[in-house]
């Protein structure tokens, strides 16, 4: 083979390859811009709310999901579900959205979950911290703690990951104020991915969590990270508890509240 030949084989080798690895190429995990992902969800999710929040007390329905981490088969039916269901205010995601924090999962989580129909709040899970997902998760959905009132109920939502940001402590102080409700309020949620008594929590933060959810009066704590359904108290804490599964259990939580009570049905798909 004469050598102009072998080296328009090599040229059009490489031609090849290149053509094929197009689509193979990965996103960095330590990119923390949020890139072509949409900007600030959670915070145009909530000021659309407010704008049909009634000032008095109106009863409403939330569903509730959580880890959908990489299961993508059972959370693109998970959303199919919520969109059968009309009666829907908003939904929660509990957080854990991702699995490593990168780029790419937040894209594949937001190229299914831009199928519902209902406004959904995503909550940042410990997984989302990892890489750069904390600064992802931010240019995404917003800040990592916020709360809004809605139908004249108080939901606080609240970044109480530990060990992924390297921290001692939660922000207590920001967790007290926002809790902190007149008297007029009729119920009081809180919305955090990793549950009090879990292992990222030392003793004394546990006991605190308690005593801040107890002074507060807070109607329900509700939370994800145990991929395990739980609904009740502990023998720590008065303020009951819901915790939801997974993707994979292949279930919504319904939440419906009423002017003196809350109540929590399980719906399978």
């Amino acid at each position: 083979m004469s050598r102009n030949r072998l080296h328009y084989h090599i040229w059009g080798l490489i031609l090849i390859l290149s053509a094929g690895c197009e689509n193979l190429i990965e996103y960095s995990p330590y990119q923390s811009g949020s890139g072509d992902l949409p900007q600030k969800l959670n915070e145009k999710v909530i000021s659309g709310l407010k704008s049909k929040s009634s000032d008095t007390f109106e009863p409403f329905r939330v569903a509730i999901i959580g880890d959908s981490h990489t299961y993508y088969d059972d959370f693109d039916d998970q959303i199919k579900a919520l969109n059968s269901i009309d009666s829907i205010d908003f939904v929660i995601h509990n957080g854990d959205i991702t699995m490593s924090g990168i780029y790419r999962e937040f894209m594949w989580y937001q190229d299914i979950a831009s199928g519902l129909s209902h406004p959904m709040i995503a909550i940042v899970g410990n997984h989302d911290f990892l890489s750069n997902g904390e600064l992802v998760y931010q240019d995404m959905f917003g800040p990592l703690s916020f709360s809004f009132d809605y139908n004249n109920c108080r939901f606080v939502f609240f970044d109480d990951i530990i060990w992924e940001r390297n921290v001692e402590d939660p922000d207590f102080e920001w967790l007290y104020s926002a809790l902190e409700a007149d008297g007029n309020i009729s119920h009081v949620f809180l919305v955090a991915h990793i549950p009090p008594w879990s292992a990222p929590f030392s003793v004394g933060n546990s006991y605190l969590f308690y005593r801040i959810l107890e002074e507060q009066q807070v109607s329900l704590s509700i939370h994800g990270h145990t991929h395990s359904f739980f609904q009740g108290k502990r023998d720590e804490c008065e303020v009951p508890f819901l915790i939801s599964g997974d993707a994979t259990d292949r279930e919504i939580i319904l939440m419906d509240v009423r002017p003196d009570t809350v109540l929590i049905t399980r719906e399978s798909f």
